[in-house]
């Protein structure tokens, strides 16, 4: 990844998120091993996600944005993400969603994550929820 991917990347996440940290190149940048980022026919970003390792047997789904919906790129970085986390040997992905996104909430839904439980973000006063997949079968 370079700094100009970088930079869109965070621009993208900034534009789609509600963020309470501002993303900048160098932000992504620190972390590129853990993005996975696709290109639209002239090479922009059109759409990324983050897949941060949290416990052994956990990993962060962060910030899943596109840029154009209804293409398939969610779906297809979801996909990709998750391969990722199995990859890196954990059992368990979650997301943690703002209460009232329901695209958001419908998309990660569809997708086999289940809610397990809703707290108050104090550094923003939303209330989020936490949802999970289970990567591995008991």
């Amino acid at each position: 990844m370079n700094r100009d991917i970088a930079q869109q990347i965070a621009t993208l996440l900034n534009a789609q998120n509600k963020l309470t940290v501002v993303y900048d190149a160098d932000k992504v940048l620190q972390a590129a091993d853990r993005y996975i980022y696709r290109l639209g026919e002239d090479s922009k970003v059109v759409g990324a996600v983050e897949v941060k390792r949290v416990q052994w047997y956990q990993c962060e789904i962060d910030h899943l944005s596109v840029a154009v919906r209804r293409r398939g790129i969610g779906s297809s970085l979801l996909a990709e993400a998750l391969a990722k986390a199995v990859h890196l040997g954990t059992r368990v992905a979650q997301c943690t969603i703002r209460v009232g996104n329901k695209e958001s909430e419908s998309f990660f839904t569809k997708h086999g994550f289940t809610p397990t439980v809703t707290f108050l973000n104090r550094q923003n006063g939303n209330l989020v929820t936490i949802y999970q997949k289970a990567l591995v079968s008991s």
